[in-house]
Parts: C-alpha cells; structure tokens; sequence
C-alpha cells in the first residue's frame, strides 16, 4: 500500500502549479517541450539498464509532479522496484495519486507532499530522477544544495538521471518561441515565459551543467535526450568525487 506523508493543504500551494495548473499540466508540457514522450521512456531506459537483472530496486523521484514519469515502467518488466515521488505541489501529486491507482502503480510507490529535505530519513535509493526541476531552482547555490541533498539519499554508484533547461541562446529560443505560437500559445503568456527565462538564468552551458554535477560527486554525464534547450543526462554518483 502506497504512503502518504501527513500534510496541511495550505502549506503545500505552490505558486504556478496549483489545481489549475495540475489538471493541464501534461498537455501543456506536451506542447511545450517537444518530444516530451520520449523524455520519460529514456528515463526509465537509462536506470532499468543500470540496474539490468535487478529484481528489487528502490528509485527517488524529485519533483515527481502528475506522476507521467513513471507510466514508462509497465513496459519494462521490473515488478519487484518500488518508487518513492517527492513535490512540494499537493495539486501535482493529487494528479499523480489517482493516475498511478488506475495504472496499478500506486500500490509500489510513496508519494510525499514537501520539499525533498523534508523527506524523513530512510535506506538509500538504488537510483533517482529529477526532470524539469532544476530551472526553477534559482541561482547555482539552491541548485547545488539540491542536487546534494539528493545524492545524500543514494547509493554508492547509483544512476542519476536529471533534466532541465540548458543554454540561453536566442536564436534556439526564437525557434521555440515561434513553435509555440504555432500551437496557440498567446503572446502574453509567450511575454511571460521570456521574462521568466531572463529571471531564473538557466545553466548556462554543458561545461556549466556538468561542473555543477561535479560538485555533488555526479560522474561521467551522458546525453540522453535534446530538445532545443532541454537537456537530459545520466550521471553516476560517486562519493568524495569532488574532493
């Protein structure tokens, strides 16, 4: 049976991903990433191929959302993996509790309300992912923590899957912007999206992303998936890599 950490709603409203926000959020990711399908099958890819053969594997997802990350693993044959899916948005995981139900997931994985340093201490994780999390994490410090205090929860040479924004080059964000309107995004909300780019100042380059990595003893990052300025990596952890 799945567990649910105790929570008060109104401690849990996070600002742009609310109910509104939740009940859409997949078809608008859809549409504002493409190849988003792809990007949770090579997920679940790179980790089930890290831990091949492995009949019991415990994995942590960071910034869990509505729960689409994990659909990928009805395919995969690993019926013995639990999962553990952390977010601050109770809307999000609201979405995600009742989509894992109807897919027969809900009763292998633990859905916690919070941020992940408020996830109680537990056995380390075989592996971990967190997509679409670290752009909205401003400046490198909150980021690194971050990253830190997800390594801290794993396994030595556990896979780390992580994807996010990379890049601020506007010829690639004009190509994205143009998609956008194509499919009927309004030039408000395109507006929006452009001064939140220049406020959050993504990562600003691979050599970027990977020093950061580094920093938490994340090794050997590998491309997975690009869509203009999203990027996927796999990365290895490795204590005291760093030093």
């Amino acid at each position: 049976m799945a567990h649910e950490h105790p929570t008060h709603s109104a401690h849990h409203i996070v600002p742009g991903f609310g109910a509104d926000r939740a009940a859409h959020y997949d078809a608008q990711a859809a549409i504002n990433l493409a190849g988003a399908p792809a990007v949770y099958e090579l997920g679940v890819s790179a980790l089930t191929a890290q831990l091949d053969g492995r009949e019991a594997a415990s994995i942590l997802f960071v910034g869990m959302g509505t729960g689409a990350e994990l659909l990928p693993y009805l395919r995969f044959d690993v019926p013995g993996w639990r999962f553990t899916g952390v977010d601050p948005s109770e809307a999000m995981l609201d979405v995600a509790r009742k989509r894992l139900e109807t897919e027969g997931l809900l009763s292998r994985t633990h859905l916690h309300v919070g941020e992940l340093k408020t996830l109680p201490p537990g056995p380390p994780f075989d592996g971990a992912q967190m997509m679409g999390v670290l752009h909205h994490v401003e400046g490198e410090e909150a980021r690194l923590e971050l990253l830190r205090e997800a390594t801290r929860r794993l396994k030595p040479g556990a896979p780390f899957v992580v994807g996010c924004r990379v890049g601020n080059d506007p010829e690639l964000m004009d190509v994205e912007f143009r998609r956008l309107r194509a499919h009927g995004v309004p030039a408000e909300a395109l507006e929006h999206r452009r001064k939140r780019m220049a406020e959050i100042r993504p990562i600003g380059s691979d050599a970027a992303m990977f020093a950061l990595l580094a920093q938490a003893s994340l090794v050997t990052p590998r491309p997975l998936f690009v869509s203009l300025q999203f990027k996927v990596f796999l990365a290895r952890f490795e204590p005291g890599a760093n030093r």
